[in-house]
């Protein structure tokens, strides 16, 4: 009984480890435990607080950038860089001034990012994603993109192109 128990618990714990190595969204469920030195916190930090709005096109259709990442629910923690809705509005509530790149972001909500990828919209076999920050084209690394208040960030996979639409501010 006892080798048998032994045997089950040192199985688990080996199963528990390969299952939680290298993700964010494992991390996020068994703790929050820290992405790319930002912390998962009990109450939003209120040293920085500024919101960004990120757009996904994927042959003109709209990709939604879903609700709650960065928040874990079994956490019961949120992380500096988080959505609340459904909206692409991204919210940085840092206890600490600093700059916060869209990568750390797509890291939070385990989503790769790169010039050929960004989330599911993966441009076809020897292009590009066209990106752009506040209308104009971006041509460097989207995970280097610094998040900046009120700024309008849109990856597309096209053609055709979707028709990105400037959030209202105001409503904020």
């Amino acid at each position: 009984m006892k080798r048998s128990i032994l045997t089950l618990t040192v199985g688990l714990v080996i199963f528990g480890e390969a299952f939680c190595s290298g993700s964010a969204a494992r991390a996020q469920m068994f703790g929050g435990a820290p992405i790319d030195g930002i912390r998962c916190e009990s109450m939003e930090g209120a040293v920085l607080h500024i919101h960004q709005h990120l757009q996904l096109f994927d042959r003109g259709r709209p990709v939604q950038v879903p609700a709650g990442v960065g928040i874990p629910s079994a956490a019961n923690c949120l992380y500096w860089l988080h959505t609340h809705t459904s909206d692409g509005i991204i919210h940085v509530e840092s206890p600490t001034k600093r700059t916060f790149t869209l990568g750390e972001f797509f890291d939070i909500w385990d989503q790769s990012l790169s010039r050929v990828q960004a989330a599911g919209v993966r441009a076809a076999r020897g292009k590009t994603l066209r990106v752009t920050v506040n209308g104009r084209l971006y041509s460097g690394n989207p995970r280097s993109i610094s998040l900046r208040d009120h700024e309008e960030i849109v990856i597309q996979n096209g053609p055709p192109f979707g028709h990105p639409v400037s959030y209202d501010w105001s409503r904020m």
